[in-house]
């Protein structure tokens, strides 16, 4: 029983003499300030060249899909102008009339489809852009000696529409001020965009 008490002593003891020596240490050893750089993230998205082509892409899918949204709908119209010469409950009436129902349950479909494909590229963009921008921030700061990068959320403008939606607003912000000497927007913008052409 004394032993253990005698070793458990000596494990404490062991335990606070390290704590004591680190703690020494770390008080003695000099700390280097951390470099801090900000970045306009929403500038910086707008600007690059890579998203001219992504969006033109999505504009050319939501135009193919909306021409064939428009030729299904004239189709209805004119299934719907020849049922109106027919007679009521006639065979040709019947078989328009399934049609007419066939085209306008395609084009329901046909339109939340679109949708949710539209939606998804545009998802896809932002996030493989976010993830770009990351890693080209990165390797900035390797070569600048940066050790943190920062998002400017003081830059956008405030919507002061209604007192709720600013206070929300205000409240999400984490920067008040940011010396635009440590801005390195344009040079991550140059870099990105030196390398999309490149």
């Amino acid at each position: 029983m004394s032993q253990n008490r005698f070793a458990m002593g000596f494990a404490f003891a062991a335990l606070f003499a390290g704590f004591a020596f680190m703690a020494g240490y770390t008080s003695n050893a000099p700390v280097q300030p951390a470099v801090v750089a900000f970045v306009d993230l929403e500038y910086l998205f707008n600007n690059l060249s890579s998203r001219e082509a992504t969006e033109t892409r999505l504009q050319n899918m939501a135009t193919e899909m909306q021409g064939n949204t428009t030729a299904m709908q004239e189709e209805l119209e004119l299934l719907q102008a020849e049922l109106e010469s027919l007679e009521p409950g006639s065979d040709a009436m019947a078989e328009l009339t399934d049609r007419a129902i066939g085209i306008s349950g395609r084009l329901r479909a046909y339109d939340t489809y679109a949708n949710l494909i539209l939606e998804r590229e545009r998802a896809t963009d932002l996030r493989e852009t976010y993830d770009r921008i990351r890693d080209e921030a990165g390797k900035l700061s390797e070569k600048l000696n940066i050790d943190i990068v920062l998002l400017n959320d003081s830059i956008p403008q405030i919507d002061l529409s209604d007192a709720a939606r600013t206070l929300q607003q205000i409240s999400a912000r984490r920067i008040l001020y940011a010396n635009q000497q440590l801005d390195i927007t344009e040079e991550l913008l140059a870099q990105m965009n030196g390398a999309s052409s490149g």
